[in-house]
């Protein structure tokens, strides 16, 4: 069944490109379809199109950042399994990154308020004329 599915995947997406000269690149992981459509310009030459057909409510901004990129042509191939993940475990280490550097600014921003732990007004107290 496998084999057969995939022949007539594969018929659909050859007639799918005679018919409509649109290709499927892949779907992310909201169900949003992305195509690429081969057309002439004026001039003749032929340019690619790349568009996506959402699978629900039209919102740009919950596109994948590597399909964005694919559409806006900052990348030549169209993102792969593997890119994706990368791209997912990056972010996750970005906001890591993130939530630990709020933390540590959250405690200096604690101990300045506080003196610093020193009894007499921390910093002050270190500078030429200040508090004894």
């Amino acid at each position: 069944m496998a084999a057969g599915g995939g022949a007539l995947s594969r018929l659909a997406a050859r007639l799918s490109w005679a018919l409509l000269k649109r290709e499927r690149m892949g779907i992310d992981e909201l169900g949003n379809a992305y195509y690429r459509k081969l057309e002439k310009n004026a001039f003749g030459d032929e340019i690619e199109r790349r568009y996506v057909k959402y699978a629900g409510d039209l919102d740009p901004t919950q596109l994948p950042a590597e399909w964005h990129q694919w559409l806006h042509k900052a990348r030549d191939e169209a993102p792969t399994a593997e890119d994706i993940q990368r791209g997912i475990h990056q972010r996750e280490l970005y906001k890591q990154r993130i939530a630990e550097i709020e933390r540590e600014e959250a405690q200096r921003s604690f101990q300045a308020r506080s003196g610093g732990g020193r009894a007499g007004g921390g910093f002050t107290q270190q500078l030429p004329g200040g508090k004894e």
